[in-house]
C-alpha cells in the first residue's frame, strides 16, 4: 500500500519535471526523465558516454581531482549532528552536486569549521526547522532522488550512490524521502532499487558494473565503507562510481578488479579507504596499475578543492658536510588527507612551542595540490626552517610496489609500463607540492628503482621499508641514477603495549644501526628512520630523544636534519652530484634586475621568488658557484609554478658553462619548450659559472621568467 502511494506520487511529480532529459527510463512509467542540469557548463570535464557533466567544475586532463568555485557568498552549513546517517549520505551527496554549480554548501563538523576559518569562508549554520527550506531551494539543481533500501543489503547504498551520481540526483531511502516530501520538499524519483532481490555484496555490485559502471566517470573511484558519508560530495559532483568490494574475498576481488582494469594507470585514482584491508586494498590496486589517496574520514572535498596556487616555503643552506652522525627522522601517516585535516593539525598546534628546534620531515600528500591546496599553505605557512614536508608512500597516493610482510609478499606492481605511469603522475605532483623526497612503501624491485629513479626527476632521494627490523645491514638501502634508496632503521616504530614509543627503544635502533655502519668519527654515516606518528607524535620526543643520543656519542656528535639536506650531504659525502643551490656561498647576476636573479636558487618558485626581465633581447643570468664543479644537471622551473599562464614559460633557452666567467662552453639547449619545469642533463663539464640565456620568453607577454633553478655538480677532488 505504501509504494503504491509513493509511485503516484512520483508520478505525479514526474509530469511537472522540466530538467533536460539524458534517456533515463522511470522504471514505472516508462517515459523519459530529465536527469541533467538545466544549463549546459562552459568548462565541464572529460566524461565518458551518457554521464550527465557537472557544471563549472575546472578538470583540465593532466589533473586528477577537479577544480571547484570559490564561495561567492556564505555558506550554508548543516551540522552533522543535525543529519541522521540516512540523511547525512543523501546532504553529501547534494552538497557535491550544489557546489559543482557553484559552491554554498558544507556539512559542518568542528576540524571543518576549523579550515574554513583558515580559509576565511562565510558560513551560516542552519537548524532543523529551516532545513527544508534549504533543500527546496537546491531541488531544482538536481534531477531527483534513486531510492533504496537496506532490508536486504547495507550495500545497496553503495549502489544507490553510483546510480544517483550518473543522473545528478541523490541517493535516499524511502522513509527519508517521505520525511522530505512531509516538508514539502517534492523531487521525482528517477530510479527505484526497492524492488531489487539481490542479497550479496558480490550480486550488488555485479549489477552496478553490469548497468551503470559504463557511464560512471573512470577518473576518479571512491572506495568508502558504508558506515561513512565523508568524500560522497566529490564521487557526487563527478559522476564517479562508489564501490565496497572486498580486496581478500576472490570472487569480490574479481570483480573489483573489473573496476579497475576499465582505469588508466596515471591518470586515473581512487580515493577513499578500507580500514581494515589496508595491504590488501593496497595490492589489488598496484596490481592494476591505480594508487589509492587515504580519505577515510576527510570532509567537504568540493569546498576545500579551489584554485589556490600552493605557496612553497624557502629551503634553507644546507649545513657544511662533517664527520657528524646525520639522522633522518619522518612523522608516518601524512599520506592520509583527514590525517592532514584532523591530527597531525592538531599535533602542529599542540608542538608548536618544541617545533622548529629540531629538523623534523612531516609526510604529507601529494594530492593536497588538487583537493585541500589551502590545508598544504597553511602548514607551509606557519613551518619553521626545520619543518620539511616529503611525500607519504609511495607518492601521488598510496600504492605498495612490494609487499614484505603479512599476507601477498611479493612483487604487487609486476607491470613496469603501468609503474612508469604512476611515477610521472607522482614526480608531476611533488613538484606542484615542493616534495623532493618520497617514502615508499614497502620496497622496490631493481627494476621499480630504476623507473623511480629516473622518472622521478624532481626528487633528492627515496626511502624504503624495513618493516621487521630483524636486518639491520641495511642491504635494501642502493643508490640508482645517482638517486639515493635509503632503508629506513626503524622503518615504523609501533607502539607498546602502553600504547608508547619509548624513547630508549628508538636510540637502540639507531645505535644499532651506527655500529653496522662503523662510525668511529672519521666519515659521515646517514641514517633515516620513520615513526609511527600514533605513538610517538609530539615533537618533544624528538627534543629528548636527541639529549638521549647526546648522552651516549656527546654533544655535537647527532645532527638530526631535513630530507632535503640530509641526501645532498650524503651525495656530497660519497662523490655524487649535489644540488649546489642548497650550499651557501652561490652569487647571481643577470643582464637586467640582477637584483632579483639570487631569488631563483632560494628552493622556491612561490610568491614574489621569481626573477623577470621586459627588455628586449636576449637576457641572461649567470651564477657563481663559488668553486669550480663537475656539472651534469640542471633544473630550471619557469613561470608557470609562479602560477602563470603556461604561456608565460621560456620558449627557448641556452645554458652554458665557464671555468672564469669569460670563456663559455655551450652544454644544452632548448628550443621549442612549453612546459612548467625543465630537467636537464648533459655530459660531464668542469666548471664555476653557470649561465641560462633566455632566447626566447614565451609568448605571454615577452618577458623573460626564471621562478627557480637547481645545479648538480660534484665536488672536484
Amino acid at each position: 500500500m505504501k509504494k503504491s502511494i509513493i509511485k503516484n506520487l512520483v508520478a505525479f511529480l514526474l509530469l511537472a519535471a522540466t530538467l533536460i532529459s539524458c534517456g533515463t527510463k522511470n522504471p514505472d512509467t516508462e517515459e523519459t526523465v530529465n536527469t541533467s542540469a538545466t544549463t549546459t557548463p562552459e568548462q565541464g570535464y572529460n566524461t565518458t558516454p551518457n554521464t550527465p557533466p557537472a557544471q563549472n567544475l575546472s578538470w583540465p586532463d593532466e589533473q586528477i581531482f577537479p577544480t571547484f568555485k570559490a564561495p561567492s557568498e556564505t555558506l550554508n552549513a548543516f551540522p552533522e549532528s543535525m543529519l541522521g546517517a540516512d540523511e547525512l549520505v543523501t546532504v553529501t551527496c547534494l552538497e557535491g552536486l550544489v557546489n559543482s554549480i557553484e559552491t554554498r554548501m558544507v556539512v559542518m563538523n568542528d576540524k571543518t569549521r576549523l579550515w574554513l576559518n583558515q580559509y576565511g569562508y562565510s558560513y551560516k549554520e542552519t537548524d532543523a526547522r529551516k532545513k527544508y527550506d534549504l533543500y527546496k531551494q537546491y531541488a531544482s539543481e538536481i534531477s531527483g532522488v534513486v531510492l533504496y533500501s537496506t532490508d536486504l543489503n547495507k550495500e545497496y547504498m553503495t549502489l544507490a550512490c553510483t546510480v544517483a551520481n550518473t543522473m545528478r540526483a541523490i541517493p535516499m531511502t524511502e522513509r527519508l524521502y517521505k520525511v522530505w516530501l512531509r516538508n514539502g520538499v517534492e523531487l521525482p524519483v528517477v530510479e527505484d532499487l526497492t524492488d531489487l532481490t539481490m542479497k550479496s555484496t558480490l550480486e550488488i555490485h555485479q549489477y552496478m558494473y553490469n548497468n551503470y559502471w559504463d557511464k560512471c566517470n573512470k577518473k576518479i573511484l571512491l572506495v568508502q565503507r558504508t558506515d561513512l558519508y565523508q568524500m560522497r560530495d566529490l564521487a557526487a559532483a563527478c559522476g564517479a562510481a562508489v564501490v565496497h568490494l572486498s580486496c581478500t574475498n576472490t570472487t569480490e576481488t574479481r570483480l573489483f578488479k573489473s573496476f579497475l582494469n576499465d582505469m588508466t594507470p596515471g591518470k586515473s585514482i581512487m580515493v577513499g579507504w578500507y580500514e581494515d584491508q589496508e595491504r590488501a586494498l593496497m595490492t589489488v590496486g598496484a596490481q592494476c596499475g591505480i594508487s589509492c589517496v587515504p580519505a577515510d574520514f576527510f570532509s567537504n572535498p568540493t569546498v576545500f578543492a579551489q584554485d589556490i596556487d600552493i605557496n612553497i616555503k624557502s629551503v634553507p643552506d644546507m649545513p657544511e658536510l662533517e664527520n657528524k652522525i646525520y639522522i633522518a627522522l619522518y612523522f608516518s601517516d601524512g599520506d592520509n588527507i583527514q590525517y592532514v585535516m584532523n591530527a597531525m593539525r592538531e599535533y602542529w598546534s599542540d608542538g608548536v612551542s618544541s617545533r622548529g628546534k629540531i629538523p623534523v620531515n612531516w609526510t604529507i600528500s601529494p594530492a593536497l595540490v588538487d583537493i585541500a591546496p589551502g590545508m598544504m599553505n597553511y602548514y607551509y605557512k606557519n613551518s619553521t626552517d626545520n619543518d620539511c614536508f616529503v611525500s607519504g608512500p609511495s607518492g601521488m597516493g598510496y600504492t605498495m610496489p612490494m609487499n614484505t610482510f603479512g599476507e601477498n609478499v611479493g612483487i604487487n606492481f609486476k607491470d613496469d609500463a603501468k609503474f612508469k605511469s604512476y611515477v610521472e603522475l607522482t614526480n608531476r605532483y611533488l613538484q606542484k607540492a615542493g616534495l623532493r623526497t618520497v617514502t615508499i612503501w614497502d620496497n622496490l624491485t631493481t627494476s621499480q628503482r630504476n623507473i623511480y629513479s629516473s622518472v622521478g626527476s624532481y626528487l633528492y632521494g627515496i626511502t624504503v621499508q624495513n618493516f621487521t627490523n630483524a636486518s639491520l645491514s641495511i642491504k635494501m638501502t642502493s643508490v640508482s641514477n645517482d638517486t639515493l634508496i635509503q632503508q629506513l632503521t626503524p622503518a615504523y616504530f609501533s607502539k607498546n603495549a602502553e600504547g608508547t614509543t619509548p624513547i630508549t627503544d628508538v636510540a637502540g635502533d639507531i645505535r644499532n644501526a651506527v655500529s653496522y655502519l662503523g662510525y668511529n668519527g672519521s666519515a659521515p654515516v646517514f641514517v633515516a628512520l620513520q615513526i609511527n606518528v600514533w605513538a610517538f607524535h609530539r615533537v618533544s620526543d624528538i627534543e629528548q630523544l636527541k639529549k638521549h643520543l647526546d648522552s651516549i656519542y656527546g654533544e655535537n656528535v647527532v645532527e638530526f636534519v631535513r630530507a632535503d639536506h640530509y641526501y645532498n650531504l650524503y651525495y656530497e659525502a660519497n662523490g655524487l652530484p649535489v644540488d649546489l643551490t642548497l650550499k651557501s656561498g652561490i652569487t647571481a647576476t643577470a643582464t637586467s634586475n640582477s637584483d632579483a636573479a639570487i631569488l631563483t636558487t632560494d628552493g622556491t618558485p612561490s610568491n614574489e621568488s621569481i626573477w623577470a626581465a621586459a627588455e628586449k633581447g636576449e637576457q641572461a643570468v649567470t651564477y657563481d658557484l663559488g668553486a669550480n664543479y663537475l656539472l651534469s644537471e640542471m633544473a630550471i622551473l619557469h613561470a608557470e609554478t609562479n602560477g602563470f599562464d603556461s604561456s608565460y614559460n621560456s620558449k627557448a633557452f641556452k645554458i652554458e658553462v665557464s671555468t672564469d666567467g669569460q670563456n663559455w662552453t655551450q652544454v644544452a639547449s632548448e628550443s621549442d619548450n612549453s612546459s612548467s619545469w625543465s630537467s636537464i642533463a648533459f655530459d660531464e663539464t668542469e666548471g664555476r659559472y653557470v649561465k641560462i640565456t633566455i632566447t626566447d620568453p614565451g609568448s605571454g607577454d615577452n618577458t623573460a621568467r626564471i621562478a627557480d633553478v637547481n645545479i648538480f655538480g660534484k665536488i672536484v677532488k
